[in-house]
């Protein structure tokens, strides 16, 4: 279908219309109409694709009120248009009159004093006048009517001829030239409007506009969406109908903005900004663009994870955990439970037992699984720099602070949990400024004012007795009261003595990569030899002997004599024999003595009898092996 189409009843404009339509290489529709059916033709075109009709007179001026979807432009009436349609009059009569629109009688005057004689002119406004028109030149009687054919129609003398005024090929083609820049000045605004529509709706902020009368003319999908309204229940609404309490005919009656205001919105938090909208100092519509502050907080804690980058994440999982005895089975399943509520947990037990392992489990079982797992050893920070390290701090608050300030690791941890491992060696003065995090939910950086809202899981961990360190006053009790909410004692490895092959057994696949050993296992006396330990390191010391074993042991089982090299001193009083049967009864003084020769024999067979090798793995100075050998 054509882009432009000429909709005209005058037979002698079709033709002209070619004419012109063939000159600008334009390929238009021409179709002739009557009054009646006109709009319905124009419909037509526009429901096939055409961009602009094109028409004259009377009938231009119907199409241009109809309810079109698509511009009209008229074709214009030119002075040229005027001479020759005199011309063509004076042949018919020498009293001349025409009607038309002021605009289009302006070129009379000019036309007349060329040709020296006047016309008769009466100007119409609207086509309602257009018989009081005729019926005033008729009384001048004149010998021909010169006008459009809605003028021309009315003539009822018949001694009066008529002369359609109608437009030359000339001003056809300036209008088709016309429709044509109409057509690429509408297609470059229909991109710009899409492209403003396709942000609008990509947009995650509610955007409103309103015009002077607060009456809404714009709404993207986000404002359904956040306010939870049905879809296209909004245009054409006043903005107080929509948004309670909106303050947007503040902003058109005072011409000022109002930026970062939170404030409820249908029942959600929202922080929305107010502008006025103005052209030549004038408002005539403002723009509300507006948040869910939960949504800004989630984006703020994205935000945080990915511009700090400092590993916040959980290392741990139940794959980490092994261990099938009944007290470890039962802190596992404290894990569990508690892990379901944000109470505080103290974690309780001696070193080395896997406290920031369950830590973990806790922030992975929990709600808060998504969000940032921030560990801190309270004991590994000096106490100057402790304080910075949690709360942070704001430019210039002390000689040396960072430029643009720091924030602090209880900010980091917001929506998700806080590790403070080794508790009981925090000062003082910090005590009582976790507490007010603890019970406020909130913190200050040091040098400022601000107070900073967070919201924080916290996990406490010491091997420290809380109940005498309270007693001695060298820990808060209301601080110790609200830490031990939710307390898991974690069981030492000599309360569990049945998992150590199990542990074992975990340590040697984790550390195969990296020491590259095809070791199998244990032998049974060197598992012996392992259960009989009393492991005051625990978990920590058991996996650093089995590194150690690994590397030193020969072969692909791990013997006894390669485990009492690995434990050294550790393992020097260890009340075992090898190679003797258990069952076979020889008193301890005895044991010890062969113990003791063996145990030497084999450390000095390990270092290649290099005796200070020897005396640091035995743990005795040179002269005291050098006695000991001697006496074998």
């Amino acid at each position: 279908m054509s882009e432009i189409a000429i909709l005209t009843p005058i037979d002698a404009l079709i033709q002209v219309s070619k004419e012109a339509a063939k000159k600008t290489g334009e390929d238009v529709a021409i179709r002739k109409v009557s009054f009646r059916n006109a709009i319905a033709a124009a419909k037509e075109f526009e429901k096939s694709g055409t961009e602009v009709i094109i028409s004259r007179g009377t009938l231009g001026l119907k199409l241009i009120e109809s309810d079109l979807g698509i511009p009209v432009v008229q074709i214009p009436i030119t002075g040229y248009d005027l001479l020759r349609t005199i011309k063509e009059a004076q042949k018919l009569g020498q009293k001349i009159g025409i009607a038309d629109t002021r605009d289009v009688l302006q070129g009379i005057q000019t036309i007349e004093s060329v040709l020296g004689f006047s016309i008769e002119k009466h100007s119409v406004i609207v086509p309602e006048e257009a018989e009081a028109a005729v019926e005033a030149l008729s009384k001048k009687e004149i010998d021909v009517l010169i006008g459009k054919s809605i003028f021309t129609n009315k003539v009822k003398n018949d001694s009066i001829k008529t002369v359609i005024l109608t437009s030359g090929e000339e001003s056809v083609i300036q209008a088709i030239l016309e429709a044509r820049s109409l057509i690429e000045v509408r297609r470059t605004e229909l991109k710009r409007t899409k492209e403003l529509q396709a942000i609008l709706d990509f947009i995650a902020d509610g955007v409103i506009a309103v015009d002077e009368q607060g009456i809404i003319t714009v709404c993207n999908p986000s404002v359904y969406s956040i306010l939870n309204l049905p879809y296209d229940s909004v245009i054409g609404k006043s903005i107080d109908d929509i948004l309670v309490n909106s303050q947007m005919k503040k902003v058109l009656s005072t011409g000022k903005e109002e930026l970062n205001r939170i404030q409820d919105a249908n029942g959600v938090k929202v922080v929305a900004n107010r502008i006025p909208i103005r052209h030549e100092q004038k408002v005539f519509g403002a723009v509300c663009t507006f948040q869910e502050v939960h949504r800004l907080q989630q984006q703020e804690q994205e935000i945080r994870k990915k511009l700090l980058h400092r590993g916040h994440v959980t290392k741990y999982s139940l794959n980490n955990i092994v261990g099938k005895s009944e007290m470890y089975q039962k802190a596992i399943e404290k894990v569990k439970k508690y892990s379901q509520v944000d109470s505080t947990v103290l974690l309780t037990g001696e070193t080395g037992v896997g406290k920031e392992v369950f830590a973990h489990l806790i922030h992975s079982f929990s709600k808060r699984t998504e969000g940032p797992f921030v560990a801190v050893n309270c004991a590994a920070i000096p106490e100057n720099l402790l304080e910075s390290e949690l709360f942070g701090y704001v430019e210039g608050a002390f000689t040396g602070a960072k430029k643009g300030g720091k924030t602090g690791l209880f900010e980091l941890a917001h929506q998700g949990t806080i590790f403070l491992d080794e508790i009981g060696e925090l000062a003082e003065s910090l005590q009582a400024q976790l507490l007010r995090v603890l019970q406020e939910g909130e913190v200050m950086r040091i040098g400022d004012e601000r107070v900073i809202p967070i919201n924080i899981r916290v996990i406490a961990a010491s091997n420290r007795d809380f109940e005498n360190m309270v007693e001695d006053g060298s820990f808060r009790a209301d601080l110790y009261y609200r830490l031990n909410i939710l307390d898991i004692p974690i069981p030492s490895l000599r309360e569990r003595i049945p998992d150590i092959p199990l542990l074992c057994d975990f340590f040697i696949k984790e550390l195969e990569p990296g020491i590259r050993r095809n070791i199998k296992g244990f032998t049974a006396e060197a598992m012996k030899i392992m259960q009989s330990y009393h492991w005051p390191g625990n978990i920590r010391q058991l996996r650093n002997i089995v590194e150690r074993a690994m590397i030193l042991s020969p072969e692909n089982l791990i013997d006894s004599e390669t485990v009492l090299a690995a434990g050294g001193k550790d393992f020097s009083k260890l009340h075992f024999i090898k190679q003797h049967s258990i069952n076979e009864e020889i008193d301890e003084e005895t044991k010890l003595q062969n113990y003791e020769k063996e145990y030497i024999l084999n450390v000095l067979k390990q270092v290649n009898g290099n005796k200070t090798e020897a005396a640091k793995i035995l743990g005795i100075g040179r002269t005291t092996l050098w006695r000991k050998i001697n006496s074998l």
